[in-house]
């Protein structure tokens, strides 16, 4: 009894997860109209009508230049400064107490172990934020244990906090851990390079060394904001990135809002990135590629057509191979196989055998039965035979000495009967004798057949 309750709390954890993930992926990153049009509709508990999203309160970023420590807001309605709301040191793990008590009830639900209560209580918080109740909800916020486990409730309180007070929200942001640092910031500059792009990134020219913008998540934030509605724009200032890592973080996001458009889009997208640098061209084709496969492997396999041969390509097909053997190897056999440039299609067929061989050895044996047998697939026969060596050892060996290539098959053919003598030195040494004498005996260090 105890054992199905403890299945049934992880099964209800995971399904809450996923509901509140799916939401917040499924939609740009400021993604409250979601929540606005169907999802917990009513007043929030702990604000006015004032927390409403209000694009004239968005600051115009001619804001004073800072260091980036200070602990102060900028009230964007008013222009009045107050020293509030940030932690007293960056990096403190324990930091001071709030200046204001947080809702007993609001607390309350976020310490709940159902995460639909959790999530749930502190969306009502945040939908309604504003001026006058930002304090209590960092309070409660500030409740919760700091790391990885409240990355959601970050996510939530940076972007709507950025909605109505972007320069506020950012200072709070760059005094927390550095866990935490690098998160919040890019939620934050999420929002306000939604809203207000140019001022957004006045304020990063004018508050920022360049290595700081890149490497701390302001960047690649409002390359996402701003990809929420104009995606050339974005992708114009993710080509102009210099930084490897703030390249490809902010790709990352890009992707996602090129996928939201469409996969047509995001292929398109895709294939069309420079190859100045070709790692970070393969590695985002990879990644489009994994999430157009698990979408409509139709299209996957028609746009790996198009694409020029090469890793890039080889990406897309391993993603494709990997979504399409889960349901149906025979047919992502058929098409590997199929492919017209060589290369790919070695690599193709090899992704198959990868998958296919560990759950059916019989029928990927079949299927390489019927390809025809040269020098090329030599790479595909050897996945094969490192597959099955350890389940099937006189299969493996068949297999292996089945290769075209003289210096590839003896390699392979060693190593199969060193990994078989471990097991059955006597069968092993039978079939080296039947099938490749001229190989040395396999085992020979185990007494009774010594070296010829």
């Amino acid at each position: 009894m105890n054992q199905k309750l403890v299945i049934l709390a992880f099964t209800l954890g995971g399904a809450s997860l996923g509901i509140f993930l799916g939401f917040y992926i499924g939609k740009e990153s400021g993604f409250w109209e979601g929540f606005e049009s169907g999802f917990l509709e009513g007043e929030g508990h702990y604000g006015s009508d004032a927390g409403k999203v209000n694009a004239n309160a968005i600051p115009n970023g001619d804001g004073e230049k800072g260091d980036g420590k200070e602990h102060s807001r900028t009230d964007s309605t008013k222009g009045e400064t107050t020293s509030r709301l940030t932690p007293k040191d960056k990096g403190e793990p324990n930091r001071s107490k709030p200046k204001v008590d947080p809702p007993a009830d609001l607390v309350q639900a976020m310490n709940s172990p159902d995460l639909i209560n959790r999530w749930g209580a502190f969306l009502d918080a945040v939908r309604t934020l504003d001026e006058n109740n930002v304090e209590q909800v960092v309070a409660a916020f500030e409740t919760l244990p700091s790391g990885y486990e409240r990355n959601m409730e970050m996510r939530l309180l940076m972007q709507a906090w950025a909605e109505f007070d972007p320069k506020a929200a950012l200072s709070y942001a760059q005094a927390l851990e550095n866990s935490e640092s690098r998160l919040a910031i890019t939620e934050a500059m999420t929002a306000w390079g939604k809203n207000s792009p140019d001022a957004a990134l006045a304020w990063i020219n004018e508050n920022l060394e360049e290595t700081e913008a890149n490497r701390q998540g302001y960047l690649p934030g409002v390359i996402s904001g701003i990809a929420s509605h104009d995606l050339d724009r974005a992708n114009e200032l993710l080509l102009s990135l210099e930084d490897r890592n703030a390249r490809w973080q902010a790709s990352n996001l890009l992707a996602q809002r090129y996928l939201e458009k469409g996969i047509e889009e995001a292929m398109t997208w895709a294939s069309s990135l420079p190859n100045d640098d070709p790692n970070f061209r393969n590695g985002l084709l990879g990644q489009v590629g994994a999430a157009v496969a698990k979408r409509d492997p139709e299209s996957c396999s028609k746009w790996v057509k198009s694409l020029e041969p090469g890793e890039g390509c080889n990406r897309v097909v391993s993603a494709l191979v990997a979504q399409w053997s889960r349901k149906s190897p025979p047919d992502a056999a058929k098409w590997a196989g199929s492919l017209e440039d060589s290369a790919t299609r070695v690599h193709g067929m090899t992704q198959v055998v990868n998958y296919w061989a560990f759950k059916d050895p019989a029928a990927t044996a079949k299927w390489l039965n019927d390809y025809p047998r040269t020098e090329e697939t030599d790479p595909v026969l050897q996945t094969f035979v490192n597959r099955v060596t350890s389940r099937e050892p006189q299969t493996a060996a068949d297999w292996a000495n089945a290769i075209m290539d003289n210096n590839r098959r003896d390699a392979s053919v060693r190593q199969v009967l060193r990994n078989w003598s471990r097991l059955n030195v006597t069968a092993a040494e039978a079939w080296r004798v039947a099938n490749a004498p001229h190989l040395p005996v396999a085992g020979g260090e185990v007494k009774g057949f010594p070296q010829p």
